[in-house]
């Protein structure tokens, strides 16, 4: 049962009645994803990620023990294979670092799945359709050499989103006016910004590729002063270990100075994920 959000839909509960008898005829049972009914009676569908969030609201119904997630690559990495060409696989995560990562870019497995995981507290594995391999063990559980390992680690991976448009808007009248009205009219549009950053200068935030162009035509309604940064990427770093350590940030950007500025002329956004 789920939500009338359609294309959209938040799942609001799972019986398993028949699955349960099912069960004492059938040793496996072939359910389809990524769908649900609302109180009315209509089909829904829950939108990106929703064969994901499916099969852990699934799990959670059924009491499982732990939730397999196939999918093309051998577990999560620590970054993207297709930019990293060493990307190493992960043995084992919290459900923390995996649900940061997965808001931040990464693509391996949705949000909402590893948010029921964690409040259900179900084991999840990511693994690799084409192989045997336990791929990647997410859990809050903290009881084993391996999660201790990736416990205190300091990185447990990058993600990064590409594509997203930097407007930076200029305070030519009171700032706390200013920022009430533009975030006022980007979300009568249903435009969600990603990061901001709000200055005695103006107002910066970024919009993602698919909405650019409807963010200048508000901006341009406003009669605001404001410039736009085309092609921008923003580079997450997702760690347990992060919390209170300093000297963190100091590394990433020694780490973009040498191998990034030299080619790009970047303003950098420092964001550390820690728990």
């Amino acid at each position: 049962m789920t939500t009338s959000d359609f294309t959209n839909a938040r799942i609001e509960k799972v019986n398993p009645d028949l699955i349960n008898t099912l069960f004492n005829t059938n040793q496996v049972i072939v359910i389809a994803g990524f769908q649900g009914q609302d109180s009315f009676g209509y089909m829904t569908t829950l939108g990106r990620g929703g064969s994901d969030t499916s099969a852990v609201a699934l799990g959670a119904a059924l009491n499982a023990q732990f939730v397999d997630i196939f999918t093309d690559v051998d577990g999560i990495k620590t970054a993207d294979p297709r930019l990293v060409k060493h990307a190493e696989t992960l043995k084992a995560m919290t459900y923390s670092e995996i649900v940061h990562l997965a808001y931040e870019g990464s693509k391996v497995i949705h949000p909402r799945a590893v948010e029921i995981a964690m409040q259900e507290k179900i084991p999840l594995r990511v693994r690799s359709t084409y192989s045997n391999d336990e791929g990647t063990l997410v859990t809050s559980k903290v009881n084993s050499s391996i999660d201790r390992s990736i416990q205190d680690s300091l990185v447990t991976g990058i993600a990064q989103v590409s594509g997203l448009y930097q407007i930076n808007v200029d305070a030519q009248e009171n700032l706390i006016e200013l920022h009430e009205r533009v975030f006022a009219q980007l979300a009568e549009a249903s435009i969600s910004v990603d990061f901001f950053n709000i200055s005695s200068k103006g107002i910066t935030f970024t919009v993602p590729k698919d909405k650019w162009k409807l963010t200048q035509s508000i901006m341009d309604s406003m009669d605001l002063s404001y410039t736009i940064e085309e092609n921008c990427a923003k580079v997450s770093t997702v760690g347990a270990g992060i919390q209170g350590v300093p000297g963190v940030a100091s590394k990433i950007v020694t780490a973009l100075a040498t191998k990034i500025f030299k080619f790009y002329n970047l303003l950098i956004v420092i964001r550390l994920f820690g728990y």
